[in-house]
């Protein structure tokens, strides 16, 4: 047990913000905390992996990163970071991938500390298993795990006929306390309800799948008001400003060819 000020000590790494990929959110409050977990959710295609890996290789700094990419495979992640960092249309960094001739830009990917486990169906244990070797080979703890996406990983408790989804909560707290004991940011990826699938329009916070919000610090919802643009709309924040309606977001620069997400249309609605 500690007094109130004797927590400084239990606090550890927790508390300090990731260092920031786009100005606007940052300027928004949208910030991602070590020490806590976050939700990013959008239907299908709309952007969400992309976001999450541009958030981590466009970062002012290197972020040492664990991704646990379940529901893309190496060769797209692999041509997304190129094109990501090189500004390459994806057909190009596609058939550089399929070549398998990427020296060109091994230098460029080599600089981020992110490393990738590619398992579909990853087991509670298999993370953490992960989790632990990063510690043993580095000395430190990630400061930032990404679970893409959460539906993938196995072991959460199983949901039942009237709710599916059930199961996901215990995996919540999990994650929450995976980010609390490695002060890691753990993102978890997730997707939408019916309505919001095609992700045209802004989602609430009701519009999280399975409706497992309460154990998140952060909730951020996705989606593209037109083909140029990535809205990102920030439903629930412990440490910042929110609106569970959706209808408050930031706008960002999208150029799927390229994987480009920029502050470049730099707009907020509302903030």
């Amino acid at each position: 047990m500690y007094t109130l000020s004797q927590s400084i000590r239990a606090k550890g790494d927790s508390g300090n913000p990731l260092p920031p990929a786009f100005k606007s959110m940052d300027k928004a409050g949208t910030r991602y905390i070590r020490g806590q977990l976050s939700l990013t959710v959008a239907g299908g295609g709309t952007g969400k992996s992309a976001f999450m890996l541009s958030r981590i290789l466009k970062a002012e700094t290197p972020i040492p990163t664990i991704y646990f990419s379940a529901d893309s495979s190496a060769d797209i992640q692999l041509s997304r970071a190129i094109s990501i960092l090189t500004k390459i249309d994806m057909t190009e960094s596609m058939a550089a991938v399929r070549r398998n001739d990427i020296r060109a830009y091994a230098p460029l990917l080599d600089g981020h500390p992110v490393r990738f486990d590619y398992a579909a169906s990853p087991t509670i244990d298999d993370v953490e298993t992960t989790v632990n070797a990063w510690y043993e080979l580095f000395g430190e703890d990630a400061h930032m795990i990404v679970l893409d996406n959460i539906t993938n990983v196995r072991g959460g408790g199983a949901g039942n006929d009237e709710d599916p989804f059930q199961g996901l909560e215990p995996l919540m707290d999990w994650a929450n306390d995976m980010a609390r004991t490695t002060g890691a940011h753990v993102a978890g990826l997730h997707h939408t309800t019916g309505p919001h699938n095609d992700g045209t329009s802004p989602t609430p916070m009701s519009g999280v799948k399975g409706q497992i919000t309460r154990v998140p610090a952060l909730v951020v919802t996705l989606h593209k008001p037109d083909e140029n643009t990535l809205a990102a709309s920030t439903v629930k924040n412990r440490s910042g400003r929110s609106d569970p309606s959706g209808n408050t977001f930031v706008e960002l620069g999208f150029d799927g060819s390229t994987m480009q997400i920029t502050d470049d249309n730099f707009s907020t609605v509302s903030y």
